[in-house]
């Protein structure tokens, strides 16, 4: 069964002047290294804004000027920076990156690595998933077993697709590591973004699988897919990914969006997002504006990001929501959804 949305998230903020310390404990949420200082210790300070998400990892990592990293086999994950501005040098057994904002530097786990960068100070946004949590998720979106580890090219480039595009969720990673405490932590927000930035590097970064990803997937029958409506009209509420759908409808994830783009027309996400905008507005017809706002029955339901949702919430129902919640209907609520029975679904999604 799925978690309840309690204790999904964890924040770290650490904050150090001491060089010892300072891989201590930046090696509880990355890898452990070794630190060189490169600039007058006196100054030295380190900064590390993150969250994680299940198996991911993501912070903002700054220093206070030149540093040297050197860190053993990773083992345990792979990695994926990206400095926010000025470069970083990095070297595997895999070869040399420079990365810079518009290159990420990619990690194995079978290799060494060592980073060399913020002469100017400066941030990181420094991605660790975990190396189970990522090859399990490559062997459902390929629909095969993945026995060994996944060997990543050691660079990606972020100005062209699909790079551009992975960067584009990644930078909504970025924005939860500079607020651990804000909206895009609510883990129903969190938990699919977090799944869809490692499915979007899959299908970004190179590797051996990349061209199983584009080949033809078996097609799923429509009742499973009635099965995967059902369990998202009933449990909204879930921090619901398209992995945890396909597994308890018991498909693969690329069968999964497959038979959702056949059978229902909008994918797994965004039909979910409309049944949740459909409970979001019988919330704000019921609720009192003396009590409530938009900005907490909206993130209850999973939007962080107020003005898309109000763009959609006015697109769906031709009002604002501030609108809607001024007209408040005292009185019993209607229930929800039951109308919106599977068997019902058809291309145009879930509706009013």
């Amino acid at each position: 069964m799925l978690r309840r949305l309690r204790g999904v998230v964890a924040t770290i903020h650490i904050a150090t002047d001491d060089a010892d310390e300072a891989p201590i404990r930046c090696g509880e949420v990355y890898f452990p290294h070794r630190l060189t200082v490169l600039h007058d210790p006196a100054r030295f300070h380190m900064a590390l804004s993150a969250m994680r998400v299940g198996p991911i990892s993501a912070g903002l990592l700054s220093y206070s000027g030149e540093v040297r990293l050197v860190c053993g086999e990773l083992e345990t994950g792979y990695e994926v920076n990206v400095p926010m501005s000025g470069s970083l040098l990095t070297r595997t057994a895999y070869g040399e990156v420079c990365a810079s904002p518009h290159l990420a530097a990619v990690y194995n786990p079978d290799s060494p690595a060592m980073l060399h960068g913020w002469a100017d100070g400066g941030s990181l946004f420094g991605l660790k998933i975990d190396r189970p949590a990522l090859e399990s998720h490559l062997a459902d979106l390929v629909d095969v077993p993945v026995r060994t580890g996944v060997r990543f090219g050691s660079a990606l480039d972020l100005r062209h697709a699909p790079g551009r595009q992975w960067w584009m969720l990644a930078r909504s990673l970025v924005e939860l590591a500079r607020d651990p405490g804000g909206p895009l932590s609510a883990p129903m927000i969190a938990r699919p973004l977090s799944e869809s930035v490692m499915t979007a590097l899959l299908y970004a970064v190179d590797h051996p699988y990349r061209d199983q990803l584009a080949e033809p997937q078996r097609r799923a029958a429509p009742a499973a897919i009635r099965r995967a409506v059902q369990m998202l009209e009933d449990d909204p509420e879930l921090p619901w990914t398209v992995a945890d759908l396909a597994r308890r409808a018991g498909l693969s994830v690329r069968s999964l969006q497959e038979g959702f783009l056949r059978h229902v027309g909008p994918p797994p996400m965004t039909y979910l997002r409309a049944v949740r905008l459909r409970h979001v507005h019988a919330d704000l017809r019921t609720a009192d504006p003396a009590r409530q706002t938009v900005a907490r029955l909206a993130l209850r339901w999973g939007f962080g990001h107020l003005g898309r949702f109000a763009a959609a919430y006015r697109k769906r129902y031709g009002e604002t929501p501030s609108a809607t919640l001024h007209r408040t209907v005292h009185g019993r609520p209607t229930r929800i959804g039951q109308r919106h029975r599977a068997e019902r679904i058809d291309r145009e999604g879930p509706s009013s």
